[in-house]
């Protein structure tokens, strides 16, 4: 991984090929302040959802006649793509696809644009891909095969108190170690109960009795820490201390940090889990609803500029979402091959989380930014399926929506970016999508993951950019 600044970034294409495939981005750019803020939001579907429910109407006028056949009643086409290079439609009319009523609804189809085409065979398909899907690489018994897409870039968020923030959706435990993760064999924490997440990211507000306490208890920690490794000689032993005092002293300063920033946070924090309904709520979608709350309030408070934000990820997909059906999510994945109720409901679900993102764009896009323009024109989202097309994913086809960040350098408009399928020479692949973000944040992944000899092209996904 190569970090840059806009300026070597600026050399080093003038001299290179890359120079003309992103010189729209290179011209963006050359015209930001080095202090662009830069934000990224990852939103994983686990379990997979399906590319119809991501295509307009005239995404389908464009693609079927490219096809071996019509989309018809089919519910993905990764076989019948026979394109070499990509489709790019221009249509305007997001919100005609069976789960993307939401952006039009609040005005934000031309803030978004929908991606079909890629594929991550390297991550596994099946269930669930893990770590794989924001990895690009295999997880294998629960260990990650390498750093996820929030960690690499998190570098972003410096000078913020977290970062990443990473929240999910899941059937029991507290926490969900198989959706993201630091490096390879290093899983990283998502938390799964917003009532914590809330103590955790906004406890400082309003003088909570239990955020004070865990102050004190890091102060009683580092001070016993600190005496044990006074009495001990150089060597193995107090490198460990040396280390776990570290540890403990960058967590209280960031709860000094937090309680530094207690009134800034009271004006953002979402209501509190004790009055607040979704917080109470067996409901998934409520849930991921609380979930999205907190992170769209963290984005607002300065605490990150990267967020995670899973449902039902790295396995733990057999949630339940009352409002729709119910079943499990499981059996309703099953179910929709032979029942017109349950593939209804499997849409629904969609469309449903669509809306609630939706509704942290809007918020975004309504928020002014300091340095000018809005908050979601600083911000990218990415939604994008944890698995691939279908229950029992091949990993032949990764749809993905991506709404802001015109001011990073995305293009947006209401498009479908069709790639050319597993088999063209202009084939693209997930880890494209990704090293394409570490670009917008200033990183160069041209070899983010581990395709290895498997990798189709290295370097980012042209057409996405403005």
């Amino acid at each position: 991984m190569i970090r840059f600044s806009r300026r070597s970034f600026l050399r080093g294409l003038s001299l290179g090929a890359g120079a003309a495939m992103l010189s729209p981005l290179v011209s963006r750019l050359a015209s930001a302040e080095d202090t662009l803020p830069r934000r990224f939001v990852f939103v994983v579907e686990g379990n997979g959802f399906e590319p119809i429910t991501m295509l307009s109407s005239g995404a389908r006028a464009a693609l079927d006649p490219t096809l071996k056949s019509p989309v018809g009643d089919r519910r993905w086409w990764y076989r019948d793509y026979q394109h070499d290079t990509p489709l790019e439609v221009e249509s305007n009319d997001l919100g005609t696809a069976r789960s993307l009523g939401g952006l039009r609804a609040l005005g934000l189809e031309d803030r978004a644009s929908v991606v079909l085409g890629l594929s991550s065979k390297v991550s596994g398909g099946g269930h669930s891909n893990a770590h794989g899907c924001l990895s690009s690489s295999r997880s294998i018994a629960g260990s990650p095969g390498g750093p996820t897409i929030d960690a690499t870039i998190s570098e972003v968020s410096v000078g913020k108190p977290f970062d990443a923030v990473r929240l999910g959706v899941g059937t029991g435990n507290s926490l969900n170690f198989g959706t993201v993760a630091y490096d390879a064999g290093r899983p990283a924490p998502m938390i799964l109960k917003p009532a914590t997440a809330y103590g955790i990211l906004f406890g400082s507000v309003g003088g909570s009795t239990d955020f004070a306490n865990r102050g004190d208890l890091l102060d009683f920690a580092a001070a016993d820490v600190a005496a044990v490794r006074s009495q001990l000689r150089s060597g193995p032993e107090r490198d460990k201390l040396e280390a776990y005092l570290a540890s403990l002293e960058e967590l209280r300063g960031r709860q000094d940090t937090l309680e530094r920033l207690s009134g800034q946070l009271q004006a953002v924090a979402p209501e509190d889990p004790s009055t607040n309904p979704l917080y109470q709520s067996p409901d998934a979608l409520d849930v991921f609803a609380a979930q999205a709350e907190l992170a769209t309030a963290a984005l607002l408070g300065e605490l990150t500029n990267v967020v995670v934000l899973g449902s039902g990820t790295g396995g733990d997909f057999n949630l339940t979402y009352h409002s729709v059906a119910e079943q499990r999510r499981h059996d309703i994945q099953h179910g929709s091959a032979g029942s017109a109720e349950m593939l209804e409901a499997a849409h629904t679900v969609s469309e449903r989380q669509v809306e609630i993102l939706a509704q942290m764009a809007r918020t975004l896009a309504d928020t002014p930014e300091p340095t000018g323009g809005s908050m979601l024109d600083h911000t990218l989202i990415v939604y994008v399926s944890e698995n691939g097309e279908q229950h029992h994913s091949t990993a032949s086809e990764f749809p993905a929506l991506l709404i802001g960040g015109e001011a990073l350098g995305m293009r947006q408009g209401g498009r479908s970016v069709i790639y050319p399928g597993y088999n063209s020479g202009g084939h693209r692949q997930l880890s494209n999508l990704w090293n394409s973000v570490g670009y917008l944040a200033g990183m160069e992944l041209d070899e983010f993951g581990t395709e290895g000899p498997g990798r189709q092209a290295a370097g980012p996904l042209s057409e996405l950019f403005a």
